[in-house]
């Protein structure tokens, strides 16, 4: 095991020496039409790990693709706009019963026409976006990973990894201010009269703005954003409330700041279909350093889930590492040591080494 280490690691160096080169020539994967209305254009998120976890007592390793997606996107016309990504998460890693790993799916597929900044309309499998950290692109994520109870409501809700079928509208008032309205399949309970999905959201940036589809994890100092969010997700008995905070900015010295802290209240409200998700509260603060001369920098996580039922067990992680933004999100290798800790039990450890190869 610590041979594949070895591999990983040698394969982070080596897109130190590679990746210049690569950039040097442009994206090859980009083509248009004369007019430059109609464009498509092929990348891939490649994320290879290597992960350390106590497992009682002994250590269980993996070597295996966190991320493994290709993506597929462009302009149909100037305005309407489109997107295709396929994942094949955890692919080679081995689960409890000594099986790897070895789906694939298509995770995101939607259009979007863009009438003006204030309105827009994005429909097919679409992102929910009940929080800054559950709408973030996990290309752009400050730390290794997202925080461990982001996605707790998308079994129950039949939703892929956030994405749920439906349509929204969102818009961007004078730059400052961004909502987000959708309604979605959500878990339908074989019921034709069962309620459809709902979700709302409202961001306020007294800075700029953070425009994008995708929320971004970090901007490594090439953007100021400030934002206080907030948004709900409902269908049936299932809620969920968030509150958040980012802040994305750069210093005087050129290097950068980035931190966030992530609130989300979930309740099934014991009914059925949604009676698997019990009410809890979870918490997610994450924060990170950008050393701008060096391309290198530290970041800390601490996540937690409280639930409220009397006795019921909570548990947590906090994980500090560091970066080594080699080409920033287009290759990069990032290490970490962590622990996850609960009310029952014994504290675990875990150490993450990951790579990343993105090219979009």
């Amino acid at each position: 095991m610590m041979k594949r280490l070895r591999l990983l690691l040698t394969a982070g160096i080596l897109s130190a020496l590679l990746a210049p080169a690569a950039l040097a020539g442009g994206p090859p994967f980009e083509f248009s039409t004369g007019g430059g209305d109609t464009t498509l254009k092929l990348g891939f998120l490649l994320q290879p790990q290597y992960e350390a976890l106590e497992n009682g007592t002994d250590t269980k390793h993996n070597v295996f693709f966190r991320r493994l997606r290709l993506m597929a996107g462009g302009k149909l016309a100037p305005k309407l706009s489109y997107f295709i990504e396929s994942d094949s998460p955890n692919l080679g890693k081995e689960d409890a019963a000594g099986d790897r790993e070895a789906d694939i799916y298509l995770q995101d597929a939607y259009l979007s026409y863009a009438f003006r900044p204030e309105f827009q309309l994005d429909g097919g499998m679409i992102i929910v976006p009940v929080s800054h950290n559950t709408t973030q692109s996990a290309a752009s994520l400050m730390t290794i990973d997202f925080g461990p109870y982001a996605f707790s409501s998308s079994a129950p809700t039949r939703s892929k990894v956030g994405r749920d079928y439906g349509m929204q509208a969102r818009g961007y008032i004078r730059n400052r201010l961004e909502y987000r309205v959708g309604v979605f399949r959500g878990n339908r309970n074989h019921d034709g009269d069962f309620p459809y999905r709902f979700t709302a959201r409202v961001v306020y940036y007294p800075l700029e703005a953070d425009t994008g589809y995708f929320y971004t994890g970090t901007s490594l100092g090439a953007k100021k954003v400030v934002a206080i969010g907030g948004g709900i997700d409902r269908q049936g008995s299932y809620s969920a409330n968030s509150v958040d905070f980012y802040l994305d900015h750069p210093l005087p010295s050129g290097d950068a700041v980035t931190a966030q802290a992530n609130f989300i209240r979930y309740d099934g409200g014991g009914e059925y279909p949604f009676q698997s998700i019990a009410r809890q509260n979870t918490w997610l603060v994450e924060g990170a350093y950008y050393l701008h001369r060096a391309r290198f920098g530290p970041y800390i996580q601490f996540a937690s889930r409280d639930l409220t039922a009397p006795g019921a067990r909570d548990d947590g992680k906090v994980q500090g590492g560091v970066s080594w933004w080699i080409q920033k999100h287009r290759v990069n290798l990032k290490a970490g040591y962590g622990k996850l800790f609960s009310d029952e039990g014994a504290d675990r450890s875990q150490v993450l080494v990951q790579a990343q190869f993105f090219y979009f």
